[in-house]
């Protein structure tokens, strides 16, 4: 299958177009508001009252059922002819009204074109299917052309982008926004893709290191990217992208540091994604990534900005949701990697208090997989054996203190019973602190009332709620500290394989 029928839909006969046009005129065509499929075509066939009153009436065929509906007349909505139909800007439409608009997504939709422009905007619906639309053919299909030359496209987008840093010399932003399961984390990583695959091979290709750009520079040199308006940007041409293979992280067609910012994506999913009743990929963060390039057009370094992480899903999360995805992948993937003795680890999420009321179980996904590729982008980044092992300790910590269970009433104060022993001697294992000391804390903790400490009992609720609490602060900590490891990695503008 030709991908680019995927993008651009094949022009209908002209005949056919005639025919079409022909019927259209034939009769006063309106979308018809319905309550179960939003908009239904048709046509009037008689009208009570004038336009613009709002006491008219209209009599209205469905044409799909040839049913007669009498409605009011404001609510229908003007059908644009059939040469509209499926046009690439919405812009475009002679008509631009709700009903024409959603009709010609769903016409784009169905043919399997997924980008649609809006003016200035780009609309992706998700296909919830792998399309072939992002390979490297596909890359050089867009490479150095204008807008209106290619059908639309994320990589379009990234170009246009690209093109202005060399036109105006100034940082271009790039905004992805949408609903939950919109394809925003998809889109973004494409656009990531599509910069490291057309970037220039090195840094200093053109241009000696001193031309490298660190990230204060780029920001804070006038002109705004910091570059000269002498300096030759520009980056690969189409024909020097390679079509054998697409450009994953590995490909030998990228270097190393535009591989470490690919591979950044696998660590932040894994530990700031997961599964919602909408999407088994959502992001429960917010990110702003900013990619820097010298004035040749290499790229010289990323860096990463991250907020409102989802603490809260470590400890608890809506009926058929999962927590994050690295408590999954950690558990199918321990034994695996050999850390299950060195993190006390025993069987799967079913084991795990925090875990067992969640999704066990998703459909496509895979996590022993999904660990494995983690796994290799921690490795790709330049995360040393120790660090992966305190990156993994925190969620296994998390686990085993969602098993401790306490005793006592919700008034008085709580206990650790003797079979909680082994769930504590495990939780003080990995904090590196005595079990007399840990339980001192939770159930009895000091606290200062005016210029003095004194021994304050907690109860059951209390003692749990501080519990949770320290694991939504140390998984929000591992996740700050795990991020600022990434920007060190990807903060190399000479670094290239």
């Amino acid at each position: 299958m030709d991908p680019t029928s995927l993008l651009r839909r094949s022009k209908k006969d002209a005949a056919a177009d005639a025919a079409a046009q022909a019927e259209f005129n034939e009769k006063r065509r309106v979308w018809i508001p319905d309550d179960a499929e939003g908009f239904l075509p048709g046509w009037i066939k008689s009208q009570t009252g004038e336009e613009g009153d709002p006491q008219s009436t209209a009599e209205v065929v469905v044409a799909s059922s040839g049913e007669v509906r009498r409605i009011p007349l404001y609510s229908l909505s003007p059908m644009n002819p059939p040469q509209f139909d499926g046009v690439e800007d919405i812009a475009d439409l002679t008509h631009l009204n709700e009903a024409s608009v959603i009709n010609n997504l769903k016409t784009r939709y169905v043919a399997g074109s997924i980008y649609t422009y809006s003016g200035l905007f780009l609309i992706s619906l998700n296909p919830y299917r792998t399309l072939p639309i992002y390979t490297p053919r596909i890359i050089a299909q867009y490479r150095t052309k204008r807008r209106e030359e290619n059908a639309p496209h994320i990589f379009a987008v990234a170009e246009r982008a690209w093109q202005q840093i060399g036109e105006e010399r100034e940082s271009q932003s790039i905004l992805i926004t949408g609903e939950s399961g919109a394809g925003k984390t998809e889109n973004t990583k494409k656009v990531i893709q599509y910069l490291a695959a057309i970037a220039s091979a090195s840094a200093s290709s053109e241009a000696g290191p001193s031309n490298s750009l660190t990230r204060s520079q780029s920001i804070s040199t006038a002109p705004a990217t910091g570059l000269p308006r002498s300096s030759s940007f520009k980056g690969k041409e189409a024909e020097e992208i390679g079509f054998g293979t697409p450009l994953a992280s590995g490909s030998s067609e990228l270097g190393l540091l535009e591989q470490q910012i690919l591979q950044a994506n696998p660590i932040l999913e894994a530990f700031g994604n997961a599964q919602t009743m909408r999407n088994n990929n959502s992001s429960r963060f917010g990110k702003f990534i900013r990619i820097f390039f010298s004035p040749n057009g290499a790229i010289a370094g990323a860096n990463i900005d991250w907020y409102l992480l989802e603490k809260s899903r470590v400890t608890a999360r809506a009926e058929g949701e999962r927590s994050f995805h690295v408590f999954y992948q950690l558990l199918r993937g321990a034994k695996d990697a050999n850390l299950s003795e060195r993190l006390l680890l025993e069987g799967g999420p079913e084991k795990y208090n925090f875990l067992k009321k969640t999704r066990l179980q998703v459909d496509g996904v895979d996590d022993l997989t999904e660990w494995r590729l983690l796994k290799d982008a921690l490795g790709v980044v330049g995360f040393t054996a120790d660090e992966q092992f305190e990156l993994f300790r925190i969620p296994a910590l998390i686990l085993h203190i969602g098993n401790l269970v306490l005793t006592g009433s919700a008034s008085d104060q709580a206990y650790l019973p003797r079979e909680s022993q082994p769930v504590a001697e495990r939780i003080c294992h990995l904090l590196g602190v005595s079990v007399q000391e840990f339980t001192k804390t939770v159930l009895s903790p000091k606290v200062r009332a005016g210029r003095e400490w004194v021994t304050q009992a907690r109860s059951k609720k209390q003692a749990e709620d501080e519990l949770g609490a320290l694991c939504k602060f140390m998984y929000e900590k591992s996740f700050g500290w795990m991020v600022d490891r990434i920007n060190t990695a990807l903060d190399r503008p000479s670094a290239k394989s």
